[in-house]
């Protein structure tokens, strides 16, 4: 059987305890190679690859699965981002039959709203700034219907050292929207690991001084950016659900 884990972002703490239950019962783990780290103390049998590499890892792990029980780890959430959807599509194409079940795990946009206050507390979106595997201008263009809906987005995958294109566009478009409202936006760097750092400022601040923020935001970093309503409060980044809107306290 094959068992695809999130482990949760940041450190052990954020594994659930169903994701310890499973990672101790196992015969094998497979993950990249980055994540052995976290769970070596399981003392089981551990295969990796690297980036880019995900079909590999994810094939091996099927094919392992035939005759024992293999859990293929991903970060944060397995279905989000994560390697769930891929372990059912080549289980489909290659006719494998492997029994799969995902465990779930804490993602890296509610750990990073935990940190900021609560942004997500109402209509978000999830968008990656990854362009690998989605077209720059889908996701340009999800970027902009988002805004245009007036949601909180969460961003991962923000820009890297060699990819600042998708960022650096997105920011164009919403200094459009910006004109008639000052966006908060919240910034977690390593969200949940010990060098975690973070950072709420507003969109006219972060474009009128890009050049800095650059420098900090990386594949490591997530990016909340709130809503019309988003305010802050006593230091934290808050969106109302509405509630003092409809009732007096």
């Amino acid at each position: 059987m094959l068992y695809v884990v999130g482990i949760g972002s940041g450190n052990e703490k954020h594994f659930t305890k169903e994701a310890e239950e499973i990672l101790n019962r196992v015969d094998l783990i497979v993950c990249y190679k980055n994540y052995k780290k976290f769970v070596e103390r399981f003392n089981k049998p551990i295969y990796t690859t690297g980036m880019t590499k995900e079909i590999d890892r994810v094939d091996y792990a099927l094919k392992e699965a035939k005759d024992k029980d293999v859990a293929l780890v991903s970060s944060g959430d397995a279905t989000i981002y994560g390697l769930a959807s891929l372990a059912y599509e080549i289980n489909a194409v290659k006719n494998y039959g492997i029994e799969i079940k995902v465990i779930p795990g804490i993602t890296a946009c509610s750990l990073a709203s935990a940190i900021l206050g609560s942004p997500l507390n109402h209509d978000f979106v999830v968008i990656s700034f990854s362009d690998l595997l989605t077209p720059l201008e889908i996701i340009l263009k999800r970027f902009r219907y988002a805004l245009e809906g007036d949601f909180v987005i969460c961003i991962y995958n923000p820009l890297s050292k060699r990819r600042k294109e998708p960022f650096l566009k997105a920011m164009e478009i919403l200094s459009e929207f910006a004109k008639n409202n000052d966006y908060v936006v919240g910034i977690v760097k390593n969200a949940g690991r010990d060098n975690e750092k973070y950072l709420i400022t507003t969109f006219k601040e972060l474009y009128k001084d890009i050049g800095r923020y650059l420098e900090f935001i990386d594949m490591n970093t997530i990016l909340i950016i709130g809503n019309s309503s988003t305010k802050i409060v006593n230091g934290k980044m808050i969106t109302p659900r509405g509630y003092l809107n409809k009732y007096k306290i």
